[in-house]
């Protein structure tokens, strides 16, 4: 099946041109993957189709670019008619030297380069200003406890289900997922209460007082409120209909809402986010401010201002 539908895409492929995405990313069992999409129009319609999955053992642009050429060599497809190609943008994509990027541009000097939209949109969201990071660190803390040990994690489990909880325990963060941090802090806020009796008998009053802390958990629900809002946009600008001015739409979208929120929290109202505003949020309202500004000037730097008028 396999090799029949990468014959399929090789005669669609013939004689068009063509962009590549291009991603790196070690996975569970400590391996490097290259993973490589392809785009270009068949029938009058932009199609995509997942090229190649390639192991790594170094991860240089030098070793990426090679990768992708043997591979693309045995596809009988040519660098010339390769016309754009989206990174993560680290360095060993992008480097002005030895980079995966640079590399392509000596065979294709009018390559059209871009950053992904999704790792920008995930770059401009992590800086949170001290007092929101503190909680942010506080929370992880609290579910290694927890998740990293079976044991901690079967009795959590059996407390919940005890107390008749919603839900029957905790989820991992994960730095690379940041997709679901929204997830994660809003189960704790939810399992608050079940997680003061733990640490109790746990014997972790540090933990207890910050859970039974009312401005602590403030700031933990606007941290479950903006992270949701971040990760609506930033899953609707996945999918294979998705391009650069439909996802500039909605990053705008997001930056004019923001603008919006700044000046409601300036007049002490925080009513669009829901948990927040359940909590006794009025003493973080500077807070709320604060990360605002620095989410807007985020959102403006990596995402500069593009004429639509050029790619039309």
């Amino acid at each position: 099946m396999s090799s029949d539908i990468e014959k399929t895409v090789n005669e669609l492929m013939k004689d068009k041109m063509y962009v590549l995405q291009a991603g790196e990313s070690t996975d569970i069992g400590g391996i490097s993957q290259l993973l490589v999409f392809i785009r270009y129009v068949a029938d009058n319609k932009i199609t995509e189709q997942f090229l190649c999955c390639k192991e790594l053992v170094q991860t240089s642009g030098q070793d990426i670019f090679s990768s992708v050429a043997e591979y693309l060599k045995e596809m009988g497809l040519t660098w010339k008619l390769c016309v754009g190609i989206c990174t993560d943008g680290c360095p060993s994509m992008v480097g002005s030297v030895e980079g995966f990027v640079s590399l392509v541009q000596k065979e294709t000097p009018h390559l059209v380069t871009t950053h992904c939209f999704l790792h920008r949109e995930n770059f401009s969201a992590k800086t949170l200003g001290q007092e929101l990071k503190l909680v942010l660190e506080s929370v992880v803390k609290m579910l290694n406890f927890i998740k990293s040990r079976p044991k901690q994690t079967r009795l959590f489990s059996i407390l919940c289900e005890d107390m008749g909880s919603a839900h029957e325990g905790l989820l991992l963060h994960i730095e690379v997922r940041w997709l679901s941090r929204g997830k994660v802090l809003s189960r704790v806020h939810e399992l608050r209460q079940e997680m003061i009796v733990f640490f109790t008998l746990q014997g972790k009053p540090e933990f207890c007082e910050l859970l039974a802390d009312e401005i602590w958990s403030a700031k933990l629900c606007y941290l479950a409120d903006i992270f949701e809002h971040l990760n609506k946009v930033n899953t609707s600008m996945q999918g294979k209909n998705e391009n650069m001015l439909t996802s500039s739409d909605k990053i705008k979208g997001l930056l004019e809402k923001i603008r919006h929120w700044q000046d409601r929290v300036s007049d002490g109202n925080a009513d669009m986010f829901l948990k927040t505003a359940e909590a006794k949020y009025t003493d973080i309202i500077p807070v709320i401010k604060e990360h605002l500004e620095i989410l807007e000037w985020n959102i403006e730097k990596y995402f500069p201002y593009i004429s639509a008028d050029q790619y039309d």
